[in-house]
């Protein structure tokens, strides 16, 4: 049997002859796989998710009126709700108002008891809606008159906006002429405003039927009146004694005597 030399077990290349070296340089492949591998899951998360990150809520608001918890995605977005909605607050009634100008207005005409004796008084209380301007006026109708002539306001702008505050709506005009008002004095002048017209109907209405009650009882006894047998026979009597009076013939003659 013949024997294998030794350069029968010697590698025929130098690439094959290091068996040590190829597991040294396949650990950097074998890294790199394994970050693949690693950060893989993260991608397939956000592939799930639908591949759009959701804006986070940084504001939150659960300030009175609110019934709910208002949500806002930026500082600059609650800070526009908080002085639109809390700034000009009265602390009595909760009712928002556009300025500090119209808050203060709304705390002397409902809730200072000082004004309240003045307007007693007859003292002119009602100030102007522009800042500017000093004028006051003794009622809201002639303040009412003064914003349309001097300041130009619209005629449908809401007057009575310092007594019901900007809560729910989106305009400073009236929606409607026939608009409900929430004051207190002019719903209560709206009923007796009612009142009036109707006592004035009723007794306009009255006086009508009172008068034409008393000519239906004058005329009634010259028509209605029933002839009884006794004023028969006055009439008739009364027609023979006319009849008697147109004779001719003495009453000494007498016919058919000799």
């Amino acid at each position: 049997m013949a024997k294998r030399s030794r350069e029968d077990f010697e590698p025929s290349s130098p690439a094959s002859g290091n068996l040590g070296e190829p597991a040294a340089h396949s650990l950097p492949v074998a890294s790199h796989n394994a970050t693949a591998q690693a950060s893989s899951p993260k991608i397939v998360q956000l592939d799930s998710g639908g591949g759009e990150a959701h804006p986070a809520i940084e504001m939150r608001c659960s300030l009175p009126p609110h019934r709910q918890t208002l949500s806002f995605s930026s500082y600059e977005e609650y800070e526009t709700h908080y002085n639109k909605s809390h700034v000009h607050r009265c602390l009595e009634c909760r009712k928002n108002f556009p300025t500090e100008h119209f808050l203060n207005l709304h705390i002397e005409e409902n809730h200072d008891a000082l004004v309240s004796v003045r307007k007693e008084r007859g003292e002119k209380t009602y100030s102007c809606f522009v800042e500017d301007c000093e004028k006051k006026c003794s009622n809201p109708q002639k303040r009412r008159m003064h914003l349309i002539d001097k300041h130009l306001f619209p005629k449908d702008y809401d007057f009575y906006v310092v007594n019901d505050g900007i809560d729910h709506r989106t305009s400073m005009l009236r929606i409607g002429r026939h608009r409900k008002r929430s004051s207190a004095a002019q719903h209560l002048a709206e009923i007796e405003e009612r009142a009036r017209r109707r006592s004035s109907t009723l007794e306009t209405v009255a006086g009508t039927d009172r008068q034409e009650s008393s000519d239906d009882a004058a005329e009634a006894p010259a028509e209605n009146k029933i002839l009884t047998p006794r004023d028969v026979n006055v009439d008739i009597e009364g027609l023979t004694g006319a009849m008697s009076a147109l004779k001719f013939v003495p009453p000494s003659v007498r016919f058919g005597r000799g």
